[in-house]
């Protein structure tokens, strides 16, 4: 399983808490090392719950405290020529965790049926990165992982 920074990951019919609905979802890797790995943990949403803005391409900020970032339906973001099929957003709230490699492969292989799509492009992995360090809500553990990435970057 490629779990470098940058790949994007659809699991199919993944299964909400909220309202135990299932739709694919999407997660990307922001970092990785043999033990653990930094993901955007699958809250890329088309679902425009916050009432923000669909105009702006790329990181806005809502209510002058929140960060998000958009991309329009069939921007091309990743490396295989991957886009989102509907206006897509990422919040930026809880939603950059750590995971243990183990468990995420697990959970891969035996939950969700996950495929790969892609990595996004360099210059866009760096403006995802960027707002979500606008975040407030982000730790300060991850926060030191996301600013060394987008050094290297």
């Amino acid at each position: 399983m490629d779990l470098s920074s940058g790949v994007i990951y659809r699991f199919k019919n993944y299964k909400f808490e909220d309202d135990q609905s299932h739709r694919d979802k999407y997660t990307i890797v922001l970092h990785s090392n043999p033990k653990e790995a930094v993901l955007i943990h699958s809250l890329t949403t088309s679902q425009n719950k916050l009432s923000v803005p669909e105009i702006h391409y790329g990181c806005s900020m809502y209510n002058n405290r929140f960060p998000y970032f958009f991309f329009p339906a069939g921007n091309v973001i990743g490396d295989q020529n991957f886009s989102f099929s509907k206006n897509t957003f990422i919040f930026f709230a809880n939603n950059i965790r750590r995971e243990p490699v183990e468990k995420f492969e697990k959970a891969a292989k035996e939950i969700f049926g996950m495929t790969y799509l892609g990595k996004l492009l360099p210059e866009e992995l760096k403006r995802i990165i960027k707002c979500a360090l606008k975040s407030k809500l982000i730790t300060r553990d991850i926060e030191s992982v996301l600013i060394e990435l987008k050094h290297k970057l």
